[in-house]
C-alpha cells in the first residue's frame, strides 16, 4: 500500500482524523488561540483597543510521512487563517493530505484552490529553496536534521515553525492496577501502542506500572500481550521492510535469550510473526522501542524514579499516558511540564488530542498571525 498501512489502518486513520475535525472543535481552535474567530475579518473590540489578525500571505507546508494527523491539520490551520498554502509531500506518504484536498474540492472548490499539492525530491534543493521564497511563514516536519536544514534555507524574514523528533510513553499508577480496571486498562494502552503502527512522535515507547498495586507489573505486562493480539486481529500492522524486520528479531531474540536465565525478563510474542511485541525488564531505564508496535514495560517504585530515568530525554518527550487521571498523578504531571513536557492524557487518548492542544507546547495559530490595533 502506498501509504505503508493496513487497509484496516487505514480506516482506523481516517475515522480517528476526521471524527475530530468538526465545526465546532475548528471554531474552539480560533477562539482558544485568538480571543475570538471575528478578529480574523474585522476588527473587533478587546479591552480598550480594536484589533485585528492577519494570517500569512503564504505558508508553506513541508510534511514528514509517518503519520498523517500532523500533516493535515498544519493544512486546515493555514486554511483557517485565510492563507494560501504550498503544501511538499513526503515520499513516504504521498496519499493522505493530496486526498484530503480533493476531497474538500468536492464541497468548496475555492476552498481547495488556497492549497497546492507538491512533491519532489529533498535532494532537490533549489526547489525546496524556490518553494521557501515567498513564504511569509513555514510549517516543517520531519527529523531533527531536517529540520535544521530546512531552517537554514528559510529566509530570515519568514516565521520558521519546526516539529522534529520527539517520543512518549506512559505511566500506570498504583491505584490503577486492580482486577477490574485491568482488561480496559490494558485495551487503551494496546490502541495507543497500535494505532499508526506505532510511527508517530505520539505513540508509547515505555510504559511503567507502579509497585504495590493490587496487582503487580507484569500482570498488566501479561494484560497487554493479550490485547495487543485483539487488536492485531482487527486492525493489522502494516508490511515491514527488511530492515525493520532485522530490528524487531533482534530485540525479541536478545530478550527471549536473556528471559531463559534471568527472571526480571520476560517476553511475549506471537509464536510465527512479528506482529507485535510485549518486553517487561526490571531495568527501569528508559529505551526508546525500534516501533512497529514494539513496547516495553517496566516497574517503578513511584513518580520521582520516573522522572530520574526519562531526564535524559526531557528534550524528545512529546507525550506522556497516565491512569488514572486522580489528585496525585496531578501533582506528577506538575513535575512533567516542568520537565518540559508538552501534553499529558489518559492512556488511551495519546493518539487523540483536540485540535486546540498545543503541539510540543506551541500554539497552532497564535504565532502565525500579525496583530493590527486602533486605539
Amino acid at each position: 500500500e502506498p501509504t505503508g498501512f493496513s487497509p484496516e489502518m487505514v480506516n482506523a486513520i481516517v475515522d480517528l482524523i476526521f471524527g475530530q475535525l468538526t465545526h465546532a472543535a475548528l471554531g474552539e481552535l480560533l477562539d482558544r488561540e485568538l480571543g475570538s474567530r471575528r478578529v480574523l475579518d474585522e476588527f473587533s473590540l478587546r479591552g480598550h483597543l480594536q484589533t485585528h489578525a492577519t494570517g500569512p500571505r503564504l505558508i508553506t507546508h513541508i510534511l514528514a510521512g509517518n503519520v498523517p494527523a500532523p500533516g493535515i491539520l498544519s493544512i486546515c490551520c493555514g486554511l483557517l487563517l485565510r492563507s494560501a498554502n504550498l503544501v511538499k509531500l513526503s515520499a513516504r506518504d504521498p496519499v493522505f493530505p493530496a486526498l484530503f484536498v480533493e476531497s474538500l474540492r468536492e464541497v468548496d472548490a475555492p476552498l481547495a484552490d488556497c492549497v497546492a499539492v507538491l512533491d519532489w525530491l529533498r535532494t532537490e534543493t533549489d526547489v525546496t529553496k524556490a518553494a521557501l521564497a515567498e513564504a511569509e511563514a513555514v510549517l516543517a516536519y520531519g527529523d531533527d536534521r531536517t529540520i535544521a536544514a530546512l531552517r537554514q534555507l528559510t529566509p530570515p524574514a519568514a516565521k520558521f515553525i519546526g516539529y522534529g523528533h520527539k517520543v512518549s510513553f506512559a505511566v500506570i499508577a498504583r491505584e490503577a492496577m486492580t482486577a477490574e480496571q485491568l482488561p480496559l486498562l490494558a485495551e487503551r494502552a494496546a490502541f495507543d501502542i497500535s494505532i499508526y503502527d506505532q510511527q508517530g512522535c505520539l505513540s508509547p515507547h515505555v510504559i511503567y506500572v507502579e509497585e504495590r498495586g493490587a496487582l503487580g507489573p507484569r500482570r498488566f505486562a501479561t494484560a497487554l500481550a493479550e490485547a495487543m493480539t485483539a487488536y492485531q486481529q482487527r486492525v493489522p500492522r502494516g508490511a515491514l521492510t527488511v530492515e525493520e524486520t532485522a530490528q524487531i528479531t533482534t530485540i525479541r531474540t536478545g530478550y527471549q535469550f536473556r528471559a531463559e536465565s534471568d527472571r526480571r525478563v520476560s517476553v511475549w510474542a506471537p509464536p510465527t510473526s512479528n506482529d507485535w511485541l510485549v518486553v517487561y525488564d526490571d531495568d527501569p531505564s528508559f529505551s526508546p522501542s525500534c516501533l512497529n508496535r514494539t513496547v516495553f514495560v517496566k516497574p517503578t517504585d513511584g513518580f520521582p524514579r520516573v522522572l530520574t530515568n526519562v531526564r535524559r530525554f526531557a528534550s524528545q518527550i512529546s507525550t506522556v499516558g497516565v491512569a488514572p487521571m486522580n489528585e496525585r498523578v496531578m501533582a506528577f504531571a506538575g513535575d512533567l511540564a516542568q520537565m518540559g513536557v508538552s501534553r499529558v492524557c489518559e492512556i488511551g487518548e495519546m493518539q487523540r488530542p483536540p485540535l486546540a492542544w498545543h503541539h510540543d507546547g506551541r500554539p497552532n495559530l497564535a504565532e502565525l498571525v500579525r496583530w493590527t490595533d486602533v486605539g
